[in-house]
């Protein structure tokens, strides 16, 4: 009776660790890591567009608040204003 409990003991731990062992091979398959890798790329591209937007808005708001109209000016021709 003893063998026959430690047989199905093992079996179990046998078919439970081969599952384990596949799924672990799925995760870490190069196709599996790509799609993680284009998914986690396009959460960072949005993320980014919004901050971008965000930024835009607040910029708008700024210049209402402050009266200054969309100033065409770059960089460069704001500098040489202030030397």
């Amino acid at each position: 009776m003893k063998r026959i409990f430690w047989l199905i003991v093992g079996i179990a731990v046998g078919v439970y660790a081969v599952t384990r062992l596949k799924k672990r091979a799925q995760i870490l398959a190069p196709e599996s890591v790509q799609e993680s890798a284009a998914k986690l790329a396009a959460a960072v591209r949005h993320f980014g567009d919004q901050v971008r937007e965000g930024m835009a808005e607040r910029e708008t708001e700024l210049r209402d608040a402050l009266g200054i109209e969309n100033a065409t000016q770059t960089d460069s021709t704001q500098r040489e204003d202030y030397r």
